[in-house]
């Protein structure tokens, strides 16, 4: 321990030498040490006594326009170094910068720093999560536009990284409101729409009865009551648009499995998405025979029995009962509370033709998320209960041979199959003919990206009274925001006050049409913003992402 405190000694004796004048090179054993005329704390040579404010914006002041101009050499373009990307969460310029920023990008640029050392080709680039409610509320609060609320925001965070000597690759930056980023977010908004994807429905929202307009979750106090109006918040139903991940909720779970550490994370992961064992199916409705055009989505857990049904049972608090479906007066009409209820609606399988009735049942709510399912009495002990008392009638297609092994029955092409092997033919044959079929669990819902707000990505659809929703054509993209005054969307969306830009052809028949008026949840843009840093200035699809290869 004292030749450790002599060392230490003799090397804080050393530098005050070199920082006095002392000779340029010193040995000290087999090592050599460089001599100097500035040391760290020093842009004059001399030794002060005190570190005061001053001191420290000096020594910043001069080590600053250092750093900049080592971080100008430092090229990515050579191509044999191995690659290293270092990506920190961007910043929402909702404000200005925090010390959780300075925390998380001083990490970063540690973490790039070392793996240049290294010799590595590094790329730690910034941008800008620029829209979304926070920027647009702030805007709002200091009666500004969103977009210059913003813009003034980015400039002052900016110059705010650019102090803490931070080395961000500032060529690659990107900001979500702008129409070159934006764009490719409506791109692919458009992609997943024509792969099935990206569909509409309706949806209970948050409304506000005083100001009419739709809150978010966040603008709703403990009490149920607006933030701005104080009024209490109402649930009305709206079209919504939705993005189909309980299609991928399966390979979600799965891959947690390949992540090599997160264990904490990985286990919110699972429980979010819960135990994937079973899949929704399509039905048609009727009411009297006659059919509606109406489609209901259904919940199993055992789709390999679907041809022992019985019903279909929804919730009292389902869509049909309340929003603005034909079947809604039929539904109303045969609602007892407190009882499950046999409706005058029937449910026709789009994958088996079978027709079920529906039923209106007593609880409030099934486990899960789930306000619709399938009732099977053969695998289920409750549906076998709402059967039996409403007098239904099904099929028991389950056999148990001597040995305990169960098969199909009376299934039609599935018959004679073990339930494993049904389960995955049957699946297969609902997403096959687009009926369902999707393996996922009751207790994850489809990400509803619709927001009834003015400063987000413009949802690229035009509704036409002959075709129906109708994308905007690749190349006619990006659908820029418009300039508005107002951003409270009294009865709805802002952007429903912009007649000029809401009036529109349809890209298909050229009639009269009129644009999506809602937006797209912030988190659409920054689902995939690390894609873009990798080629940020490219405007050709066919090379976006070349310059990782």
């Amino acid at each position: 321990m004292a030749s450790a405190w002599q060392r230490l000694g003799f090397y804080v004796s050393l530098l005050k030498r070199q920082l006095n004048g002392g000779p340029d090179v010193i040995s000290w054993g087999k090592r050599v040490i460089p001599g100097c005329s500035r040391g760290i704390y020093s842009a004059t040579g001399q030794w002060t006594k005190e570190y005061t404010l001053q001191t420290r914006k000096d020594v910043e002041k001069w080590w600053h326009s250092r750093i900049k101009e080592q971080a100008s050499k430092i090229s990515e373009a050579d191509k044999s170094k191995p690659k290293f990307y270092v990506l920190s969460m961007f910043p929402y310029p909702s404000g200005r910068l925090h010390m959780g920023h300075v925390r998380v990008y001083t990490i970063s640029d540690t973490i790039a720093r070392f793996q240049r050392m290294r010799g590595m080709q590094v790329i730690n680039p910034m941008g800008w999560d620029a829209f979304g409610l926070p920027a647009e509320n702030a805007a709002i609060e200091r009666n500004l536009h969103p977009d210059s609320w913003t813009q003034s925001n980015i400039k002052y965070m900016r110059k705010q990284l650019d102090r803490l000597g931070l080395c961000f690759s500032w060529d690659r930056e990107i900001t979500t409101c702008l129409p070159d980023y934006y764009k490719w977010t409506q791109y692919l908004f458009i992609k997943l729409y024509d792969a099935g994807l990206a569909y509409q429905k309706e949806a209970l929202v948050n409304w506000d009865p005083v100001d009419q307009t739709v809150l978010a979750n966040e603008q709703v106090d403990e009490q149920g009551c607006s933030w701005r109006s104080g009024a209490k918040v109402e649930q009305k139903y709206l079209r919504q648009w939705f993005l189909k991940t309980t299609a991928y909720a399966k390979a979600m779970r799965d891959a947690l499995a390949d992540l090599p550490e997160w264990y904490g994370i990985k286990g919110m992961q699972a429980h979010w998405i819960g135990d994937c064992v079973g899949c929704h199916l399509d039905f048609t409705l009727k009411v009297d025979g006659q059919v509606t055009g109406e489609k209901l989505t259904a919940y199993t857990a055992t789709p390999e029995a679907i041809y022992g049904t019985s019903h279909v049972a929804v919730t009292p608090g389902h869509r049909l009962l309340h929003g603005h479906s034909p079947l809604k007066e039929a539904l109303r009409k045969a609602l007892v509370p407190g009882r499950d209820c046999l409706t005058p609606v029937t449910a026709v399988n789009m994958l088996t033709q079978q027709e079920v009735p529906v039923v209106i049942v007593a609880d409030a709510e099934f486990e899960g998320s789930l306000d619709s399912k399938i009732g099977i009495p053969c695998t289920s002990s409750e549906d076998a209960v709402t059967a039996q008392t409403l007098g239904l009638s099904y099929s028991e297609v389950i056999e148990t041979l001597p040995d305990g092994t169960e098969r199909l029955s009376g299934s039609a092409e599935f018959t004679g199959m073990s339930r494993q092997d049904a389960f995955l033919a049957l699946t297969e044959k609902a997403r096959r003919k687009g009926v369902g079929g999707d393996v996922t669990s009751g207790k994850l819902k489809d990400w509803l990206i619709s927001r009834q707000r003015y400063w987000g990505t413009p949802i690229p659809m035009v509704h036409c009274p002959a075709c129906g929703p109708v994308p905007v054509p690749l190349e006619d993209l990006p659908v820029t925001l418009p300039s508005i005054t107002s951003f409270t969307g009294k009865g709805g969306s802002p952007l429903a006050t912009a007649s000029e830009w809401v009036n529109c052809p349809c890209p298909r028949c050229r009639g009269a049409a009129k644009r999506e008026t809602d937006t797209m949840d912030t988190f659409v843009d920054s689902a995939w913003y690390y894609f873009r840093y990798t080629d940020p200035q490219n405007t050709h699809r066919r090379r976006c992402g070349a310059s990782t290869k």
